[in-house]
């Protein structure tokens, strides 16, 4: 207990020596896993945001000419069964004309002397679906039903915002690579630099017997009290910035939309916090004590 009491002050004592160097691990560090955080937990939320977007936009059924109130009906019955679909309300001919006179100011029966306006439907999509909601087939199935005239469905900006998001997952890996490599680097430089700063002793301790282990074990503890304090600074300063994300959400948007962040990723950033301070230490030590 003594000797490893001993291990942990010799690698507290070494962070306190180099404060400079181990300002610049820790920062690094942090940064590493402040970002790589925040893309995960981005990734995470995006299937709720994506749903949350594509039940913003309407589908549009116009009916043809010739069909009546009752049959438009028993149209949206069937489209209410199609899984996805969350509500289908019937627009008769003459709410329709106070919709149009409503939206664009003009009174259509008063500059035609008839209403052309066809009886109508608005589909809404579902909000919270455990699968991934694609209107596309959800469309394509009210195109085919009898006495549907023509389908409209603005979803061009959710398939702009997927496919940006597709590409943003693919680069994920190699930027959190590019953080993680940096982290290490660094992390290797200053435990480097510590065993440098310590030849005399280092050297003294193995003219006495000393394990190479025994000698190398401050110079880890310190790279592992740098991924220690990075953890703990860089946690807190996620959980902010989603906090802050969802009060501009909540303040100065519409959206519906709470960031969540999983627990599980503390326990995933504390580990990968752990292994970069290792395995930068370590190579640090087996490289300098050969």
């Amino acid at each position: 207990m003594d000797k490893f009491l001993y291990l942990i002050s010799e690698g507290l004592k070494n962070v306190w020596r180099h404060k400079m160097t181990t300002f610049t691990a820790v920062f690094s560090l942090f940064l590493a896993l402040y970002f790589v955080g925040l893309l995960a937990t981005a990734g995470e939320n995006t299937k709720s945001i994506l749903q949350y977007l594509r039940s913003k936009y309407k589908i549009e059924v116009f009916f043809k000419q010739n069909i009546d109130l009752k049959a438009a009906k028993e149209v949206s019955d069937l489209i209410l069964e199609i899984k996805g679909v969350r509500s289908s309300t019937v627009i008769n001919k003459d709410d329709a004309v106070r919709i149009f006179k409503d939206q664009f100011g003009e009174d259509i029966l008063g500059i035609l002397g008839y209403n052309p306006l066809p009886v109508s439907a608005v589909v809404n999509l579902k909000r919270n679906s455990e699968e991934v909601l694609n209107a596309t087939p959800i469309v394509n199935k009210i195109k085919k039903m009898d006495g549907v005239e023509e389908v409209r469905y603005q979803g061009h900006l959710i398939k702009k915002i997927e496919r940006t998001y597709a590409r943003i997952m693919k680069i994920f890996p190699w930027v959190a690579l590019v953080f993680i490599s940096v982290a290490v680097l660094v992390i290797y430089n200053t435990v480097k630099l510590s065993i440098f700063s310590r030849k005399d002793l280092i050297n003294s301790l193995k003219l006495i017997g000393a394990t190479r282990l025994f000698i190398q074990m401050p110079f880890i503890f310190e790279g592992l009290i740098d991924g220690i304090i990075a953890t703990i600074v860089s946690v807190p300063l996620i959980i902010g910035t989603i906090n802050g994300a969802n009060y501009v959400i909540n303040n100065f948007t519409s959206w519906n939309v709470e960031l969540t962040i999983a627990p599980v990723l503390f326990l995933w950033l504390t580990l990968l916090s752990g292994i970069i301070s290792v395995l930068g230490s370590y190579r640090a030590v087996s490289g300098v004590m050969k």
